[in-house]
């Protein structure tokens, strides 16, 4: 890489006219950004308020149009756009900030202004065609089979497009130079946006959901493609990861490991050749403004019944026309919400009512059937202690501030007090990301579950790290739904699922976690109970617990037990004899046993160990304590004395001041001389 910085900035210069092309969908500008970074446009405001908080600036997001000249002024190397257009109002939001020069990111006062799903207006679906990474450093010196299984992978992409949007008119393409990016017309989501213009929750929702289900169709199109062609996978390795503000290089932007920039290519004839930055002229800037007036014309509106019909195919089968599709999902959608919200409040009431049965107390209940317990045990953890032993490299970095600041573990950080404690809200913060959370997301960052700050914890994540928190000793209860519970699908549980009923023995101590065998079910390897009589004791146990687990206990003439696909290799099979049956299930009774009784000399022995260690301690302290005392009295006899001299010596002096004169005299001149 050997571009001068003047020469970058004349060809950005030249350029100019390519992205006042791009910049606007009708009157719905996109986000313009330098080298991945730029997304604020910052000015000093006078909010005097704002000011005193240490927020001398305020920022929003920068146009590709109206603010591309300082865009340019503060360009290193590559310029990026997003793929979505926006509503206007989206680039009016100012927010107070200030620059952190240690952490080189900006700090809001409050949320960061970047457009949200319902700022969208026109959406492509869009997608990063890479080149496969061991092919990504030969490029512009490609061998010619290689080149023309690019070119056959690429064309059967814009295939699949056309597909989606009903027409390959629709389709284009850029040559990114380390793959390609392939759009459908953006302003076939207009559609959309009018037709929801007054409910902003709707248009939201469908936006949200258009990039969610068109990502997930163009990673279908990608098994398709590969099957079609060849080697496809051999060559590309798509990014399917379009979002409301994904960033991309547009036409004629400098490519950051090659000196060479970003065309266009024609969707009908494909041609895939490397354009060297000292190649570029007049003809391709005017081709490259052809290019982005073609996306960005409105043209394409039609496509949007394709679209919808293409990604809600079931509803539109249902209904007539892609207004009508789209209507009936979000009240679905809407429905859904409102059965879930039903559904928390039930599951409120009955927990409230567990909770009056308890005297209003969990302390010690190690199952419960309410994730609320788990989230309230979880908040109720003192973030401090996490922050203090497990998330940082250095605590209280800085006694000055309010706020406890800390250096995190999961990341550099050169000044070491990027990150704080609220002791009061009991979150924690990182300010480098504006992100943060509570005592989970801390323990997740701590344990490397998640590695950013503004990372979501959710899922698997989120009970992994309640795992973590209750492996560091904090009393957490398990959750187990019971019969009669609701489902997150929908509907409710019939009787406890197999696996909570075998996530219930362990902290009910029926079953330690290493006990579990993998066993054979209609459905694969699982993991099992050891026995039948280990499964029983466990119901007996969660009954015990106060919980209705809806199952039945196995015996030995039994074929099964829990009506589960996995239960009938939890019991055993009737024509096994009883008698083996009780001894196998004794050897297992035994060994469980014998496991905990390890367990527990093993407790006793560290407990003894620190019983010896306290007594010796003891025996140190008495030996000290004595020594002490001795010096003590010693010091007191040496005290007595000299009072007893002095008050000898007080006496003397104050029997010669009784004396009279004469006397006195005596004392000090011999008269019988």
């Amino acid at each position: 890489m050997t571009l001068s910085e003047s020469a970058i900035r004349e060809h950005y210069r030249r350029a100019k006219p390519v992205y006042e092309a791009l910049a606007t969908v009708t009157d719905c500008p996109t986000i313009g950004l330098n080298d991945f970074v730029g997304w604020y446009i910052k000015r000093d405001h006078d909010d005097v308020e704002a000011i005193k908080a240490g927020y001398p600036q305020r920022g929003r997001v920068a146009r590709l149009d109206r603010d591309y000249d300082e865009i340019h002024g503060r360009l290193d190397r590559t310029l990026y756009a997003v793929t979505t257009y926006k509503t206007p109002t989206a680039f009016q939001r100012w927010e107070p900030c200030r620059y952190d020069e240690a952490e080189g990111t900006t700090v809001w006062r409050d949320e960061p202004p970047t457009p949200g799903y319902a700022d969208l207006r026109a959406v492509p679906a869009w997608g990063d065609i890479d080149l496969a990474d061991d092919i990504k450093p030969q490029r512009g010196d490609l061998n010619a089979e290689t080149q023309a299984l690019v070119e056959r992978t690429l064309d059967a992409y814009i295939d699949e497009y056309a597909t989606l949007y009903g027409t390959r008119d629709a389709v284009y393409a850029l040559d990114s130079v380390g793959g390609a990016y392939v759009f459908g017309a953006p302003e076939a989501t207009l559609p959309i946006a009018d037709h929801f213009s007054d409910d902003p929750d709707a248009l939201e929702r469908v936006y949200d959901e258009f990039l969610d289900r068109s990502n997930v169709w163009l990673q279908e199109a990608e098994a398709r493609v590969n099957e079609r062609v060849d080697g496809a996978g051999d060559v590309i390795q798509p990014d399917w990861v379009n979002n409301k503000n994904r960033q991309y290089k547009p036409p004629l932007s400098i490519h950051a490991d090659h000196d060479a920039v970003v065309t266009p290519i024609a969707t009908d004839d494909v041609r895939y050749e490397l354009r060297p930055f000292e190649t570029v002229d007049d003809t391709l800037i005017e081709q490259a403004v052809r290019w982005a007036d073609d996306l960005t014309r409105v043209e394409h509106t039609g496509c949007v019944d394709s679209l919808v019909a293409t990604l809600w195919p079931d509803l539109y089968e249902d209904h007539d026309g892609w207004r009508a599709t789209l209507k009936a999902w979000v009240e679905a959608e809407r429905e859904r919400e409102r059965e879930r919200q039903r559904q928390r409040e039930a599951a409120l009431q009955r927990r409230e009512e567990r909770l009056a049965e308890l005297d209003g107390t969990l302390e010690g209940r190690p199952i419960s059937p309410f994730k609320e317990d788990v989230y309230e045990a979880v908040e109720n953890i003192d973030i401090t202690e996490i922050a203090r032993h497990y998330a940082s490299d250095a605590y209280d970095t800085d006694p000055n501030q309010p706020r406890p600041q800390f250096d995190p573990c999961w990341r550099h950080s050169e000044s070491g007090q990027s990150c704080f404690v609220d002791e009061q809200a009991n979150t924690f913060g990182d300010s480098k990301v504006n992100a943060g959370g509570g005592p989970a997301k801390l323990m997740a960052l701590a344990t490397g579950i998640i590695s950013d700050a503004d990372t979501d914890l959710d899922g698997e994540d989120y009970w992994a790290a309640v795992d973590e928190l209750r492996s560091a000793g904090y009393d957490i209860p398990v959750w187990v739904p019971e019969a009669g519970s609701d489902r997150v699908d929908g509907g409710t549980y019939d009787q406890m699922p197999f696996w909570a009923v075998r996530k219930a023995a362990v902290p009910l101590e029926v079953c330690p976690e290493d006990a579990f065998v993998d066993r054979e079910g209609e459905n694969g390897t699982y993991e099992g109970f050891p026995g039948y009589e280990t499964y029983s004791e466990t119901l007996e146990a969660i009954e015990a617990a106060g919980l209705n687990h809806g199952r039945d206990p196995v015996t030995p003439d039994e074929d099964g037990a829990d009506g589960e696909s996995e239960s009938s290799v939890e019991s055993p099979t009737s024509d096994e004899p009883a008698g083996d049956l009780g001894r196998a299930h004794l050897r297992e009774k035994n060994r469980l046993l014998t496991a905990k009784v390890a367990r527990l000399e093993s407790e006793l022995e560290e407990k003894s160990d620190r019983i010896d260690d306290l007594e010796a301690e003891v025996d140190r302290l008495r030996t000290e304590l004595a020594t002490v005392r001795s010096e003590r009295d010693r010091l007191e006899t040496a005290l007595k004395d000299r009072e007893s001299e002095q008050k000898i010596k007080q006496d003397q002096e104050s029997k010669t001041n009784n004396l009279s004169p004469l006397d006195r005299a005596k004392q000090i001149i011999p008269f019988d001389m």
